[in-house]
């Protein structure tokens, strides 16, 4: 009796293979990243609500950090896995803000313990305050800091007896950095100080900002190059050309304060939209920088023209030819008109960070 004939297995049904395959493609891409689980919030202006999320971050060993969230409620999806180029592991430190598609989110919380393992080492840091005397060595200092690796969380410039620097800088091995301050300028110029009294200069009430001084111009360290540790260069630069520098804060701009601020160069700058985008992907370093009346073309020619490929042929020297990347990331904006000087300088330092 010939055997019976052997049936073929029914065919996997099309949507079944396809579900396989983006399981299998997220998995292996899982294999390839680290992934790193947050909380943050979102404040809803429409709504006047602030809204808690789930942020899986995604860090590759190379390539760009990608981000999915969630709404921590209901767990529905809010935001697909998508590449988030503006951001890095170090972004992720509690209580910082995320700038997320012209989103800005809190970071409230770790999602497990190893996030919070990881990331607390990687977020170990430093606090310390300057002495006045060593106010014009401090871009210089802070060059050397960034060039090994430590980024700014917190910068403020403060009168205590004297202009002097609030700063907590993060990143592996900053107990190695405090020893290079110290080195630097001596012990007595430079004191370390904990999370919560560095904090302290942060209040308004007790560290008021210096009055708008009659000829200013607004100096502002673009987030991408904060991110690439250019603040120092900048301060460096401004201190060698022999700039009087009023104020000093680290910030960040949300996409309606971007908007409001580069109002003037919408519909005249092709890249608008990507300089917005640029503005409010991390934070910026906010500077008063004054002098005489001819402080505004100074800086400009400090900083050179505004289109990078240019200033590289015409202006190697100058911070945007050092500094910048493309137009729209060229490193840093400065004032372009005397008589907008104190209007710029007023609308970041009073109008938003409330000085």
């Amino acid at each position: 009796k010939r055997p019976p004939a052997a049936r073929a297995l029914p065919k996997q049904p099309r949507v079944a293979r396809a579900l396989a395959r983006a399981i299998a493609a997220v998995l292996g891409a899982m294999a390839d990243s680290s992934v790193y689980g947050f909380t943050v919030e979102w404040f809803d202006r429409q709504a006047e609500m602030i809204k808690e999320y789930i942020l899986n971050a995604f860090v590759p060993q190379t390539g760009c950090v990608e981000v999915a969230m969630y709404e921590q409620k209901t767990n529905r999806r809010f935001l697909k896995r998508v590449e988030v180029p503006s951001l890095s592991p170090q972004d992720f430190r509690i209580g910082a803000n995320v700038t997320i598609y012209g989103r800005q989110l809190k970071v409230t919380g770790y999602c497990d313990e190893r996030t919070r393992t990881e990331l607390e080492a990687l977020h170990s840091g430093v606090c310390f305050v300057t002495a006045p005397q060593v106010f014009r060595q401090f871009g210089a200092l802070l060059g050397r800091l960034e060039g090994a690796g430590l980024r700014v969380a917190r910068l403020r410039l403060v009168n205590e007896g004297g202009p002097s620097f609030a700063v907590q800088l993060t990143g592996e091995d900053a107990e190695m950095a405090w020893a290079d301050v110290t080195r630097s300028v001596g012990e007595g110029n430079a004191r370390r100080v904990s999370d919560g009294e560095l904090s302290a200069y942060f209040d308004r009430a007790t560290f008021p900002g210096a009055p708008t001084a009659e000829h200013c111009s607004l100096v502002l360290v673009r987030p991408h190059a904060v991110r690439e540790g250019a603040v120092g260069t900048v301060l460096g630069a401004l201190a060698e050309a022999g700039v009087e520098v009023g104020a000093v804060e680290l910030l960040s701009l949300n996409k309606a304060q971007a908007a409001e601020m580069f109002d003037v160069y919408k519909g005249v700058l092709p890249f608008y939209s990507d300089l917005i985008h640029c503005m409010t992907s991390g934070h910026s370093v906010a500077i008063d920088a004054r002098g005489g009346p001819e402080v505004c073309g100074q800086l400009r020619e400090l900083c050179g023209p505004f289109d990078v490929e240019v200033a590289r042929h015409l202006r190697p020297g100058c911070l945007r030819a050092q500094i910048g990347r493309d137009n729209a990331n060229n490193g840093v904006h400065v004032t372009d008109l005397p008589e907008d000087g104190p209007l710029e300088v007023s609308y970041i330092f009073k109008s938003l960070l409330g000085q």
